[in-house]
């Protein structure tokens, strides 16, 4: 479980479309850095978009603010890679060399480091070595990297390597569903960060 109390990156009501604290509910748990990573979209009627899923402007989460979850050291800033193309069945697929596409690394304190992925390309607003407070700007939300339509990816881990370093259980500070606070956030709910 992660030492530090974590905001959730974003503000509004968002859906957890994977993550959590069980195998079950991850896309990438055999991967030690992504075992506890959540991918957070916005949803309406159940869906993430409306009309034609492989247009980007058509997804609810597509340019929407991130924020910095807690404060920190910026020590790592991927922003070169164009939106991932969406294809009809919506299949997970990458366009670019990183599957995280443009990212952000952030250090906190405790040794713990937050990656977010897949912003769009040219929105992000920190460089590296910028210290940053919670609440911060980092950039928009795009489809940049290893996606099947815009959304956030946040994990929290104990190394900068993404894939090597562990990662840990987030405990949330303002993670809300149905006015209720709740602290560990498995997939499949709405929250909203308050």
């Amino acid at each position: 479980m992660s030492k530090n109390k974590y905001y959730l990156p974003m503000k509004g009501i968002w859906y957890i479309e994977f993550g959590g604290t069980k195998k079950k509910n991850s896309h990438s748990w055999d991967i030690i850095g992504q075992r506890y990573a959540y991918d957070f979209e916005i949803r309406k009627n159940n869906l993430p978009y409306h009309d034609d899923p492989t247009d980007c402007k058509n997804y609810y989460s597509y340019l929407k603010p991130i924020y910095a979850p807690l404060d920190g050291w910026v020590v790592e800033v991927v922003d070169k890679y164009d939106n991932t193309h969406i294809r009809e069945d919506r299949e997970i697929i990458n366009d670019c060399k990183d599957p995280r596409g443009n990212h952000i690394i952030i250090k906190h304190k405790h040794n713990e480091y937050s990656c977010l992925c897949h912003f769009e390309k040219n929105t992000i607003t920190v460089k590296e070595g910028d210290i940053v407070k919670q609440g911060d700007i980092l950039g928009k939300v795009g489809n940049s990297g290893n996606t099947q339509g815009p959304h956030i990816h946040f994990q929290v881990q104990l190394g900068i390597d993404t894939d090597n370093s562990k990662g840990i259980p987030i405990t949330f500070e303002n993670a809300f569903s149905k006015n209720k606070r709740i602290k560990k956030l498995e997939c499949g709910i709405e929250i909203e960060g308050k």
